[in-house]
């Protein structure tokens, strides 16, 4: 995905540079572009919860905290992202770091297995026990709430269960009786009372909330983009952010506790007569859709792009980092081509490539040429659906998204970003161009319904794609795994979407039945009978479709902008990336 001087290293999965430098993943904890600042100089946030029911959610449930033991709660960044130092787990437990007003608490609200819960956690600069001690390390609870009312308001909801952390990635849901309750911001006893004793879990607290901490609460999205770029970033050797976009998921995952709901209906039966629009993911923002009404059958996108910012300003297109702020999912997902209808069972997906064979070169070219020549229908991968330099040169005012890598396009801020970052390769850091694809690749991620394809070389080990496992560097990623991976476990499990996987050698495809390891179930078969059907009616199926492979198959894709070699929505990396 990156400039063609680092294609070959990059695309291979390989750490080596150029020059012939070996890079490693260093030992200890990377921010991203190095950006420390003293654990007790991290300003904190003031008060801001999400906007609408999740805000009020937010703050209906707001815990209280007793610490007896151990570190206070701190800010783990600022507005400028960086990042609190930590300390060194020496001396008292709680030595330098019992500063009360220094504290703030994390909110995320997001669902699992089609409930809502509310992600609340807290950062400590260490912790010190007798098994686990170190720099940095997060205390979090999970609050389960329900309500059998449509359109329900936060008043309407109650706490079911809360789930207490006993690790970093790990909950306690069977404690969720003992939880005290208590005032807070809002009317009612509807604020957990928790304990934290310096050791690596937290518990309902018995010492009611006279005493207790109540930093200020910051929503995800309230947080600035260099304060989320950190956080999502950071590379702790021991800790792990348990709200960011990587982990948000698998965090609710394993906090959620069906017995919580036990005879509780997910919904009242006339929901979704009152509400036929479906709603919006619960962790994603609702955007304005008007140009997904351009299906990818549609020929071209007419859509103009707008210098429009939410925050009523005017992009400035001369700053890489201006664009790239403003491109975020919910901006690409304003110009995917395509609504709700046209992208029901027709998307495709992929992941890097591994085997010496396509390592170079990716499966992009495998993938849309499939999607267009063999499937049983017309399907589509990201290359289909965003608007391209065709539709750039037809229509005044479109823009096309594909740019990246060429000179004097409306994308050529970030390019020349991109060539800085390939001259020093700072530690940490997600590239210019890499950035630009995670946002698209999610938006897509975010517009797919129905039954969804994933094409890989290694359709039983999907789940190996995590970083430090058998297909992926742990110091680099891949774009499946940290953007679209998420997205696509989530609507799973609300039902939005069937997985498939699909061999790029075979052609053979299988049903991903369980979406947490990837387990296969059955064989399955998109893929169209070429030998049963005259060239007659093929062909005309192709010009019915008007979504054709690179070159001669698919012209008016946006492939053809990526050079050969190259993989953008593969595989990446950077030093200590």
């Amino acid at each position: 995905m990156l400039c063609p001087s680092l294609s070959p290293f990059v695309f291979l999965g390989l750490v080596s540079l150029a020059s012939g430098r070996v890079l490693s993943a260093r030992g200890g904890d990377v921010a991203v572009l190095d950006r420390w600042k003293p654990h007790d100089q991290v300003a904190v946030f003031q008060e801001r919860a999400s906007a609408g029911v999740h805000g009020e959610l937010e703050l209906r449930f707001k815990p209280w905290l007793n610490v007896g033991g151990g570190c206070l709660p701190y800010a783990a960044v600022d507005k400028d992202g960086n990042h609190g130092m930590g300390l060194r787990p020496t001396g008292d437990d709680d030595g330098d770091c019992g500063d009360a007003t220094k504290g703030q608490l994390y909110a995320r609200v997001g669902t699992s297995n089609g409930r809502t819960g509310i992600v609340y956690s807290w950062y400590q600069p260490k912790i010190q026990t007798d098994s686990e001690s170190h720099k940095h390390s997060y205390s979090s609870i999970v609050v389960w709430v329900h309500s059998d009312k449509c359109d329900a308001t936060a008043d309407d909801h109650r706490v079911v269960g809360v789930s207490y952390s006993n690790g970093k990635d790990t909950y306690d849901k069977a404690l969720s009786p003992g939880t005290l309750y208590a005032a807070g911001s809002t009317a009612g006893n509807t604020h957990p009372v928790v304990g934290h004793d310096g050791q690596v879990n937290v518990f309902p607290s018995r010492n009611g909330a006279e005493h207790a901490l109540y930093p200020p609460l910051i929503d995800w999205d309230r947080l600035p983009p260099l304060a989320t770029e950190q956080l999502n970033g950071m590379q702790y050797q021991h800790a792990r952010c348990p709200f960011n976009d990587g982990n948000i998921q698998a965090s609710l995952d394993a906090a959620f506790n069906a017995d919580f709901y036990a005879d509780l209906k997910a919904e009242p039966d006339d929901c979704k007569a009152e509400t036929p629009k479906p709603a919006a993911p619960a962790t994603f923002k609702v955007v304005d859709l008007e140009c997904m009404k351009q299906g990818p059958e549609s020929g071209s996108s007419t859509c103009p792009f707008s210098l429009a910012q939410d925050d009523g300003t005017t992009l400035d297109e001369t700053d890489a980092e201006a664009i790239l702020r403003h491109m975020t999912a919910q901006t690409f997902l304003r110009y995917v081509k395509g609504d709700r209808a046209a992208l029901t069972d027709t998307c495709v997906f992929y992941t890097k490539a591994v085997t010496a064979a396509n390592a170079a070169t990716g499966l992009a070219v495998a993938a849309t040429d499939w999607a267009c020549r063999e499937s049983q229908k017309p399907r589509y991968t990201a290359w289909n659906l965003f608007p391209n330099s065709y539709d750039a040169s037809i229509h005044k005012g479109v823009r096309d998204f594909f740019a990246m890598f060429t000179p004097g396009s409306w994308l050529d801020p970030v390019r020349k970003k991109q060539q800085e970052f390939e001259k020093t390769l700072p530690k940490g850091v997600v590239p210019p161009s890499v950035r630009y694809f995670q946002q698209m690749s999610e938006a897509m991620a975010e517009a797919c319904f129905g039954k969804v394809i994933i094409m890989t070389e290694t359709p039983s080990e999907l789940a190996l794609y995590e970083p430090g496992k058998k297909y992926q560097d742990i110091s680099f990623n891949n774009v499946f795994w940290s953007h679209e991976r998420p997205v696509l476990q989530r609507k799973v499990k609300s039902g939005e979407i069937q997985l498939y996987a699909l061999d790029a050698d075979t052609k053979e495809a299988w049903e991903i039945v369980d979406v947490d390891t990837f387990r296969l179930g059955p064989l399955t078969k998109f893929r169209r009978d070429l030998h049963s059907e005259s060239a007659h009616q093929i062909l005309g199926t192709f010009e019915q479709s008007q979504v054709q492979a690179r070159d001669n198959v698919c012209p008016r894709s946006g492939l053809a902008s990526q050079p050969p070699g190259q993989d953008w929505f593969g595989s990446y990396g950077s030093n200590g990336w």
